[in-house]
Formats: C-alpha cells, structure tokens, sequence
C-alpha cells in the first residue's frame, strides 16, 4: 500500500490526515505539504488514525517534517496513533539514556510528534507564566466620560 496525504484547511489551522505506509518515499508528500503551508497557519493537527505503517526512513522523514515546522513557529499536534508506528518511536527513544545526574533532559528524538494540546496547555503553568489578563479591560483614565 502506497502512502497519501490529505489536507484541509480551517483558518489558521490545517488538518492533515496521512494515510498508509510512511517510508522513504513519502519524504515527497511531507515535501509538497510544508511547500503548500503559507505564513497564516500557526497550527498542523494530524490525524494518525490511518497511518498503517512507518519504517525508520518514514519515521525520519516526519521528524524533518515537524522540525522544520517549528523552526517556522508552527505548532504541530499528533493524536490517533496507531500501535505500530507508537511502537517504533517507543523504540527509538528507548535507545538515547535517561536523564543523568546533571539534570540533562532526556533527548527524546519523537519528542515534538508525542506532543499533544494538553502539553501546549499545561506548559505555560509549569514554567510560572502568569494568567492571561482580560484584554478589553481600560484604564480608568481612558474610560468615557458619565451623561
């Protein structure tokens, strides 16, 4: 089975749906979708419910995908893994050692495809960020005058 990927757009948001078998011969569609992705999507949400497959090349290929994404500012979102391609990321991250005693994170290379809407949430919080203020809120200064 060959590899194809589908691609709707919603405002600043593209969905992509890839489907079958992702080796290195779908490095070309990945390719074609970062060339076809203009400077107003902020965001990629991809379906994987319909990838079957992905081999080490593909794996790779995706990687370099998502990357060069980022690089861009463009946040990517994975979900609906399906349990073979779960399990060879499981298995390439297993092969780089935990974090040590120096408090050096974990080099996880499927770091950024593992990334859900959960994680872009919660991130904020974690690092002490505060609230969002209300931002239609005016200074009592700038609020118009009483009749």
């Amino acid at each position: 089975m060959g590899f194809h990927m589908m691609m709707r757009r919603y405002g600043p948001t593209a969905h992509l749906t890839p489907a079958g078998e992702l080796d290195l011969a779908g490095r070309l569609a990945l390719d074609e979708v970062q060339a076809g992705l203009d400077s107003g999507v902020a965001v990629v949400a991809c379906d994987m419910r319909h990838l079957t497959f992905l081999d080490v090349s593909g794996l790779n290929a995706l990687i370099g995908f998502v990357r060069r994404l980022d690089a861009r500012g463009i946040a990517f979102f994975a979900y609906n893994w399906q349990p073979q391609p779960r399990r060879l990321m499981n298995l390439i991250d297993g092969l780089y050692p935990p974090a040590g005693r120096n408090r050096q994170p974990r080099r996880e290379p499927t770091r950024l495809l593992r990334r859900s809407l959960q994680d872009s949430v919660t991130a904020p919080r974690a690092t002490g960020a505060a609230p969002a203020r209300e931002a239609t809120r005016r200074p009592a200064a700038a609020a118009p005058p009483r009749r």
